[in-house]
């Protein structure tokens, strides 16, 4: 090791090790302050000195900085890593009720699909005053099975948090029947929830993957065969009324056909959507997703992050 090397080292292990300043260390060694400076910036060039940083909200802003750039999104949010899937997925929450309140105030319609992610983001609302919204549901949500996590829920306890305006959808998800589906189709009062539901400022809504894991299948809706189909037609994922495929593209089904609600096409019309998801079996979903120009804010968890 020359001599030079010998000062980078000893200038390095004073100002990284021992907190000596740059003053001091040019004394010590009997050189000037601008020579000491140069003397680190060589010890980190030359990774004699490596620099991390490991504050977790910093390479979390880093890496949704990465990701909104990568798919063209105006907002990333990744939750922080934990240990559990309700953990993971509450933390989902708590982003999502943070970023919506932050933009309340400019918007006068807030559309809120289904799903247990979303009940997590009810939860998470705080308290406040925004008598000009409202909450407009983007599905049926009348069924009986699993109330929380259903649109209607989500959206009568938003309205009680911000003390504002709510519509219901009378009508559920998924008819009973094609028959079942045209009569609700032809109702001017289910249209009229539609209509508003498109027409909404702001749109939540939660991806799923059907074949791994959905409020689809959590509420009993597949049957074994419908299973089979969405398999055979390689569906990927789902987003309120919609099945698609890797290609982000809709599948018609069995189920699809008989959806009543917002569908892809609809939501790729509405000023801003908030896509939120958690677990990385939606990992897959999210980044077909990505392919449509329908997200705009995307709150994610830490796995799902990753993959992407």
């Amino acid at each position: 090791m020359n001599n030079r090397d010998k000062m980078i080292v000893k200038a390095a292990l004073l100002f990284y090790k021992e907190n000596v300043n740059q003053t001091e260390i040019a004394q010590q060694l009997s050189v000037s302050r601008p020579t000491v400076a140069t003397l680190l910036k060589e010890a980190v060039e030359r990774g004699i000195v490596k620099i991390s940083i490991q504050d977790s909200e910093i390479m979390n802003f880093e890496q949704q900085e990465i990701l909104a750039k990568k798919y063209g999104l105006k907002t990333v949010l990744i939750s922080s890593a934990s240990d559990s899937e309700d953990e993971a997925k509450q933390e989902v929450g708590n982003l999502c009720a943070t970023f919506v309140e932050n933009n309340l105030k400019r918007i006068k319609s807030l559309g809120i699909g289904w799903g247990s992610t979303l009940n997590k983001f009810a939860e998470a609302a705080s308290f406040h005053h925004f008598e000009d919204l409202s909450i407009v549901p983007l599905i049926g949500g009348v069924d009986v099975s699993n109330v929380k996590n259903q649109s209607n829920h989500l959206a009568f306890i938003l309205s009680q948090k911000y003390n504002c305006n709510v519509d219901y959808f009378y009508a559920p998800a998924i008819a009973e029947s094609l028959e079942m589906k045209e009569t609700f189709d032809k109702s001017q009062f289910i249209n009229n929830i539609i209509r508003k539901g498109k027409n909404v400022d702001m749109a939540i809504a939660a991806v799923g993957n059907p074949i791994e894991s959905s409020s689809y299948r959590k509420l009993g809706y597949f049957s074994e065969e419908d299973s089979r189909e969405m398999k055979e037609k390689n569906v990927i994922g789902d987003i309120l009324a919609t099945f698609f495929n890797q290609e982000g593209q809709p599948v018609a089904t069995n189920i699809s056909q008989k959806m009543i609600g917002i569908n892809l096409e609809d939501l790729m019309n509405i000023k801003e959507v908030v896509v939120v998801a958690s677990g990385k079996e939606k990992a897959p979903s999210i980044q077909y997703l990505l392919k449509q120009p329908v997200i705009d804010h995307l709150i994610i968890d830490s796995e799902i992050a990753a993959t992407l």
